[in-house]
């Protein structure tokens, strides 16, 4: 008979009920948000254009689990078991100072970034130990020891059932080893992290090193559950006494709120279950209830934390266009000479913010410029390359085979070279680009940031409003395909007549010529294919710099405009006889009073029932 030991209970749900849905009260609230806004600052208004975006991006933000543990607590085999396959390496030495970051994908392949952004590798692995082998290289300390490669981070995407819904589990070193830099980097992704699995064992059951880790980690992240492994060491009453005492130490340090969640598992029994297809060896484990907890419960959880983060953008949304309404009135009540003054005096700041968009556009071209000339320069070395590669091809082509079979060797050993070669270089090739045009780009919309603020702080200064805190800046998004390369090249060899002559000649004779004919024909579709690939990074690295351009500049333009807009229609207002100020001041208190209302609202309101879920930890019969 399994015990079931209810953990941080105060009412049975059934986590189904509440999986995708959406909060009632939030949703009613930002029903009423939207057009109260539109009114107030103007349906083209970017706060209404971020207000729609925040409410579509509850439907595509991913779920990112990070799992975290001391060194040799079975962390990698833990997240080797909710995958379903050994492809994290695992062993006596420890990781190295990268997080390996999990998603979802229909075939298995690796993407290694590099520190600076200036390269990145991909490997296709077909079997596991491919995969485990791929990132040994890199995440393992004795493959890349103290990260002397510079890796920044690897991404393996992976067609495991526990991925599919949008989660992403994030592995990282081992903390509280010899090596200091792996509890650092295992630091720096929680920001990244909406929760986090902290694996311990039960040989301790938890040590100083870890309370101590524990002291940090939870001034970053609200969200920790305890995995406790290797739970197969234990009979019944062990286990219980285990969870009995790490969960009385945890709440007499102070390092959870309430009583901690704690899943019993045996990673090795759940990892050899899943891959022998024994269900009921799956369940003892403990593993099936951690996925069920971590597939249903943690979705709705989810659901929860992303609607805490709409609540707080929203309210920050209306406190900018609250400024804006602010601004309006200041405007509309001023003596029509003095608001005369307050508009020379913007027009003046603008000229010095006008000559820093100068220097910003230029800056724009010069980094558009630089990369289509690195790219120039790339693919010249990648065409040289190739054409080494395939001239060794040829050569070992005419070597290993009878004279009768030279050509067509040749002719099927320079496709099949081709087809390879181009196939290995192309997606790295192109995410170089992406990766440098992002960060090329991302300089530039700092300055646009900066001039951004220095509008915003200009006219706060002139009318004497206070400014709301500054907007999160928008990130630059590089553009998804078509921009980038879609096409498939052709790989055929160029027909040649000549060869008609080379049946005649003796073979001594025949094999330079044919030599050389192959190598000039190789030549000729390197030139072609190498072409196709820089036209297609070409027109994606030409099309997102027009697009972001043309962003930089809508933002810019936007910021002049909200403060240039309201003092040329205040002054028309004001030097319209018939125009009542009265009314248009009454109007605008109604709708700033309305913000105020409905932020004040927002931020009151608690979003969801005060209730918590049941995690339920199914332990094998003692």
């Amino acid at each position: 008979m399994n015990d079931v030991s209810h953990i941080a209970t105060s009412e049975q749900i059934d986590p189904a009920s509440r999986e995708n849905k959406r909060s009632p009260v939030l949703a009613d609230i930002l029903v009423r948000i939207e057009p109260t806004l539109t009114s107030a600052v103007g349906p083209t208004s970017s706060l209404v254009t971020r207000f729609r975006t925040l409410r579509n991006r509850l439907e595509h933000e991913r779920f990112q689990l990070a799992v975290l543990g001391q060194f040799k607590r079975g962390k990698s085999t833990f997240i080797n078991a909710l995958l379903g396959g050994a492809v994290l390496p695992t062993g006596v030495v420890p990781l190295t100072a990268v997080a390996t970051f999990i998603a979802w994908g229909p075939a298995p392949r690796v993407v290694v970034s590099f520190k600076g952004a200036s390269r990145r590798e991909e490997f296709r692995p077909q079997t596991t130990e491919e995969i485990r082998n791929a990132l040994f290289r890199f995440v393992a300390e004795e493959g890349n020891p103290e990260n002397r490669l510079g890796v920044e981070r690897v991404d393996l995407f992976y067609p495991a059932d526990i991925l599919v819904d949008g989660t992403v589990i994030i592995d990282t070193p081992g903390v509280g080893s010899t090596l200091q830099h792996n509890t650092e980097t295992a630091l720096q992704v929680l920001p990244e992290c909406d929760a986090v699995f902290f694996v311990i064992s039960a040989d301790p059951p938890i040590t100083e090193v870890e309370l101590e880790y524990l002291r940090r980690l939870k001034s970053k992240t609200p969200r920790i559950f305890f995995v406790l492994n290797k739970t197969d060491y234990l009979v019944q009453d062990e286990k219980r006494t285990v969870v009995g005492f790490l969960q009385k130490v945890l709440i007499e340090k102070s390092l959870v709120d309430g009583e901690p969640r704690v899943f019993c598992i045996s990673a090795r029994e759940g990892l050899a279950a899943k891959q022998n297809g024994n269900k009921q060896a799956l369940q003892m484990s403990g593993v099936a209830t951690l996925e069920e907890y971590l597939l249903r419960v943690l979705a709705s959880e989810k659901n929860r934390w992303l609607e805490e983060a709409v609540q707080s953008k929203t309210t920050d949304i209306l406190v900018q266009a609250s400024t804006e309404l602010d601004l309006r009135m200041r405007a509309m009540n001023m003596p029509i000479e003095q608001l005369t003054e307050k508009s020379e005096a913007f027009k003046d700041a603008l000229r010095s913010i006008e000559n820093e968009r100068r220097v910003t556009r230029d800056l724009v071209v010069g980094e558009h410029r630089r990369l289509r000339e690195a790219l120039d320069s790339r693919i010249g070395n990648l065409r040289k390359a190739t054409a080494a590669k395939l001239t060794a091809v040829i050569d070992a082509s005419l070597s290993d085979t009878v004279p009768t079979a030279w050509e067509e060797a040749a002719r099927r050993s320079i496709s099949a070279a081709m087809q390879t070669e181009f196939d290995t270089v192309c997606e790295p090739f192109v995410n170089t680009f992406a990766t440098d045009a992002c960060a090329a780009l991302h300089g530039c919309q700092d300055r646009v940031n900066a001039l951004v603020d220095r509008v915003r702080q200009t006219a706060a200064q002139i009318f004497d409003v206070s400014l709301c805190p500054n907007a999160e800046h928008e990130v630059f998004e590089l553009g998804e395909d078509p921009y980038w390369l879609t096409e498939s090249n052709r790989m055929t060899l160029i027909p040649d007549p000549s060869r008609l002559i080379d049946r005649l000649l003796p073979a001594s004779l025949r094999r330079p010529r044919l030599r050389a004919r192959m190598i000039r024909q190789a030549e000729e579709l390197i030139v072609r294919n190498a072409e196709n690939l820089r036209w297609a990074i070409l027109r994606g690295l030409d099309e997102t710099f027009r697009k972001a351009t043309a962003q930089f500049e809508e933002r810019l333009d936007e910021a002049i405009g909200v403060t240039r807009n309201v003092i040329a229609d205040a002054l028309a207002r004001r030097r319209d006889r018939s125009f009542e100020v009265q009314p248009e001041l009454l109007s605008l208190s109604s709708a700033n009073a309305s913000l105020a209302s409905l932020r004040e609202e927002l931020q009151g309101e608690r979003l969801w029932p005060n209730t918590s879920v049941v995690a339920e930890i199914a332990e094998p019969d003692a």
